[in-house]
Formats: structure tokens, sequence, C-alpha cells
């Protein structure tokens, strides 16, 4: 192992060196086991030309970067030591005390805190059970807050049942305070209910979300409002409730109801639909067998 410290303030070493002069710069080929380091950055990798003067480097193979903002590994990477701006491409991945990121390109502004991935994004919460996936994202790593662009998606962990699914046109997510908001054409899964609405807001830790515009389907069954709210309890559905809006559902004998009203709540149990609440001015219309003509008050 050899080890250096030219007058810059990033000393490394390796198990070969060869310095050359380069337009009257000192361009440094480190080979093998490399280290570079300075106060607040520590570098490992296979390979690495490291300029002395401008105290930049590019780095191949088995890359490491760690500061106070995390580690991160790559298969080549670029970094200025003054600045603290890298670009990594080849399996990125960022870890952080309760965060998680991969992609497959990444730029790194470690002075301004914030990250840009490109490619197969994830970034996943693990002091929650949030997963998130899109083409491109950007993430401020100070307050813990981020955008996905592109078509993104998401998806919250439930032990022993599928997850909760989520598609927008983008997200924002504040792992600070374990919220996303999904905005603009929105679906939400939730085993057999799927929501479509123009906002969709959930607080992972409480288990409450609210929508606008929400359009609820249910198998047959079909909730509809100017805005909505649901609550989840022991990763199953428990109550869902739009404002200002209507709904057609069947019971188990084939008879359709339809219901409008200032607030409509259906209650669930196991999973299931089994209770809808209506109030405020409710109104509705009965359809005694599936195919008859209404009968209404």
């Amino acid at each position: 192992m050899i080890i250096i410290f030219l007058l810059s303030l990033a000393p490394f070493s390796a198990d070969r060196v060869e310095i050359i002069k380069e337009n009257g710069e000192s361009i440094v080929h480190l080979i093998g086991n490399v280290i570079i380091e300075d106060e607040k950055t520590r570098i490992t990798c296979t390979e690495a030309h490291y300029n002395e003067m401008k105290n930049y480097v590019i780095l191949k193979d088995n890359i490491h970067i760690v500061d106070d903002q995390g580690k991160i590994s790559a298969d080549f990477a670029t970094y200025d030591f003054n600045s603290r701006q890298g670009f990594l491409r080849g399996n990125v991945r960022l870890i952080r005390r309760n965060e998680i990121f991969t992609s497959d390109s990444l730029v790194y502004d470690g002075a301004g805190k914030n990250v840009q991935m490109f490619s197969n994004v994830m970034i996943e919460a693990t002091d929650s059970t949030l997963r998130a996936f899109g083409a491109a994202a950007q993430y401020d790593l100070e307050a813990e807050i981020g955008w996905l662009t592109d078509n993104p998606s998401l998806e919250i962990l439930r032990k022993e049942r599928s997850p909760m699914f989520v598609e927008a046109q983008r997200f924002r997510l504040d792992n600070n305070v374990n919220v996303l908001n999904g905005y603009d054409s929105v679906v939400a899964t939730i085993d057999s209910v799927v929501v479509t609405c123009d906002t969709f807001v959930y607080d992972v830790k409480t288990e409450h979300g609210t929508m606008t515009r929400p359009f609820i389907s249910d198998v047959d069954n079909r909730l509809v409002g100017e805005t909505g709210s649901f609550a989840m309890k022991d990763n199953d559905i428990e109550s869902l409730s739009v404002h200002n809006g209507w709904s057609q559902y069947f019971t188990k004998n084939g008879t359709k109801n339809t219901i409008e009203g200032d607030t409509i709540t259906i209650l669930f149990e196991d999973g299931q639909a089994n209770r809808i609440i209506v109030i405020g001015e409710p109104r509705g219309v009965v359809h005694m067998r599936e195919g008859d003509e209404d009968v209404s008050d």
C-alpha cells in the first residue's frame, strides 16, 4: 500500500500510484484499494484519476463515498472535493439513517444537501412502510422532502396483505412527517377498492388520508364526491367518506340503491363494506331487484 500526502486537502493511498503531468497539472492515477479522504469525505474504489491541483477525481469500480449526509455506492463517479458535488452512475445506492435511494444515475450536491436521480429510481423510508418508484426524482436531504415525476408510483407495505398501490403524475414525499401527496390522475388500489382522484394525501403513521374529486369503486359499488377521506386500521380499510356526493351500491339480495347527501360514509369490516351512513339532506332511489323500475320517495 502506497500512501501519499500532496499539497491538497485530500491525502490518498493505493496499491499502485502513477503521477503524470498534463497541461502543467498533476494527474495521479491510483490503482487497487484506493482511499481518498479529506476532513468531510472519505472515498474508496478500485481505480481513480485524481487532479491534485483542482481537487477533482474520477472514480471507477466498487465506489463508496461517505460524508455527513450518508453513504453512496456506484460503478462510476466523478467528485469535486471543493464544491462537494458529484455525478454517479451504475447501481447507484445512497443510504441514510432512515432512507435508501437507488437509481441508474445520480447527481449529488453535498454542499446544497440535495440529490437528483434518473432512471429506475426507488426511494424507501426505512422507518415506515413506504416505497416510491419513478423515472426521475429530486430530494432535499436536509428537509427530507422529495419529488418524483414522469408517472411515478408507490406502495405502502402491509403485513400479511397485498400493498396499497398509488399511481400519479407526480408525488411529493414528506418523509420527515411520513406524509405522501399525489397529484393529477391519481389511482389508488386498496384490496378490491379502486380510487381515482385529482389529489391524494396519506399520512403513513396515522393511516388517514384525504382526496379531491374522488371516484371510488368496489366491484359494482360506487362512491363519488367533491372531496373525500379514508381511514385504515390494522392494515384494513376502516372507512371511506365523500362530501357533497352520491353512492350506488348493491345489497346481498341484489337490490340496487342510489343515495345522495352532504356526507356519505361507508364502514368496512374484515375488508368488506357492511354499513353506509348518510348525513345532511339524505335522498335516494331504490331498485327492488336489478333491472326493475325505480321506486322513490
